[in-house]
């Protein structure tokens, strides 16, 4: 399904060749700089890292059954259908009606463009009118000025945060319609 079709960019549901590019994005260093997940750094792990990347994808991510799922991703493309980015609502709790967002924009060419501002606000929209949610929040970095700056501009608001074991401050913010 197509969800939004403009002159830079198409916003549709994810397909099983999407797995490849959403891999390298979820291994590269640079969008993760904010991230506290570690990155493989030797063969060995990068291996095993794509072994459950694909086992993941494969029976969480590409569950068609929206009501059942607890992932739902937006591949953002070009017009030529590549991807380019993608927005992804995760951990969703139906009983909550609620659920976490990401953005990912992971070819840098079309960064510092609009395009995840446009893909949250799109894919925003359609869950608050078609999934039954309520709230909508992400967890992101302190230092993740980027990602705090994108969803303040979305309408989103910060509304606490929290200390991971290892001293990794997360900010909370939040979206209700």
């Amino acid at each position: 399904m197509n969800y939004y079709i403009d002159d830079e960019i198409k916003v549709r549901d994810i397909k099983a060749e999407d797995a490849a590019s959403l891999f390298s994005w979820w291994i590269d260093k640079e969008l993760n700089k904010h991230d506290p997940m570690p990155q493989p750094e030797r063969s060995d792990e990068l291996l095993k890292e794509c072994i459950s990347f694909c086992s993941r994808f494969d029976t969480e991510v590409l569950n068609s059954n929206e009501n059942a799922g607890k992932y739902k991703y937006f591949v953002i493309t070009d017009h030529d259908d590549n991807p380019i980015g993608f927005v992804n609502f995760f951990s969703i709790d139906r009983e909550k009606k609620q659920g976490e967002m990401g953005v990912t924009v992971g070819d840098k060419r079309y960064w510092k463009k609009g395009i995840a501002y446009k893909a949250v606000n799109i894919t925003v929209k359609y869950i608050f009118e078609n999934m039954d949610i309520r709230r909508i929040y992400i967890e992101t970095g302190e230092y993740n000025i980027p990602a705090r700056r994108l969803f303040s501009k979305a309408g989103f608001k910060e509304c606490g945060e929290y200390l991971e074991d290892d001293g990794f401050k997360f900010i909370v913010m939040e979206k209700t319609p």
